[in-house]
């Protein structure tokens, strides 16, 4: 196997830079960008392949698919000696609205409406109970017993209403410090940036990317999305203006949209299961 070239060396390195790699999550990051535009369906060699040009040995990668298939994320097929992966109904139910916030054609939408959910004072079980319903809705906890939402529906205001919880509607010029640092906004802006300063030199240049092997490309491609898709699927929902001035989140969507779109043509050539055609139509149309 050749060495990653170097364009995408550093961007490897940075993926062991902190501390034990989470491979499973690479995985998931691969089924949703790669495996799922080519028909759902993986090899364990292909994913062996991807993943070895990034520096995961093979043992490391069997971990995290049992891990995945124990947790109900991915099904396993056998024929003959090779294995086949793809994502099981639970794991696709989660797979599709994650899919749209990473390659929808704009950066995160403004909410028009943020509404407080205030449980009872109960202890315990009971809090523990409470806080899980609160997050079952997609509430973003704020305290015990306390989530906001952003542009709830009307569906899920009706369910909160039988839920037994106070709706307060928050009008709000802006956000207190403990509920900035409760939803990590430094934190995430702090990430944006980074993103920023990593992935910025690749786009400049244009013809190295077009020069790049095709699992060079791929490889690039998938830790490009690996990190937007952490960073856009923790995001908070929040109206721009509540946000920290000069919020980096729209730069980068627009440097990950533009590279995405250079690296689909060198990275699609490393495929070769005959359905390429449906997979760059499937890709053509993010972002």
């Amino acid at each position: 196997m050749s060495a990653p070239h170097q364009l995408i060396s550093p961007l490897i390195d940075h993926l062991h830079s902190d501390g034990r790699l989470r491979v499973w999550s690479v995985v998931i990051t691969i089924f949703g960008d790669a495996v799922q535009p080519h028909g759902g369906t993986v090899a364990m060699a292909d994913l062996q392949a991807i993943l070895g040009h990034m520096g995961v040995e093979n043992g490391a990668l069997r971990t995290a698919m049992s891990r995945l298939a124990k947790e109900g994320w991915v099904t396993r097929e056998r024929q003959g000696r090779n294995s086949f992966y793809r994502l099981s109904p639970a794991g696709l139910k989660s797979f599709i609205p994650a899919t749209e916030k990473i390659y929808r054609a704009q950066y995160a939408p403004t909410p028009q409406k943020l509404i407080f959910a205030v449980g009872p004072d109960v202890i315990g079980t009971a809090r523990e109970q409470l806080n899980a319903l609160l997050a079952g809705f997609g509430g973003m906890a704020l305290r015990n017993g306390v989530a906001l939402f952003a542009d709830p529906s009307d569906h899920l205001l009706r369910q909160l209403q039988q839920a037994d919880l106070l709706l307060i509607d928050a009008d709000l010029d802006e956000l207190p410090r403990w509920v900035a640092e409760k939803l990590e906004l430094t934190e995430i802006e702090a990430d944006y940036q980074a993103l920023l300063n990593r992935f910025t030199p690749l786009g400049e240049q244009a013809e190295q990317l077009a020069d790049l092997s095709p699992i060079d490309a791929l490889c690039a491609r998938i830790l490009l999305i690996h990190e937007w898709r952490r960073l856009i699927l923790k995001q908070p929902p929040l109206p721009a203006h509540l946000l920290p001035e000069d919020w980096p989140g729209a730069a980068a969507h627009h440097l990950v949209s533009g590279l995405y779109r250079q690296l689909i043509g060198p990275s699609e050539d490393w495929w070769s299961n005959g359905n390429g055609t449906a997979a760059r139509t499937v890709l053509a149309e993010r972002f």
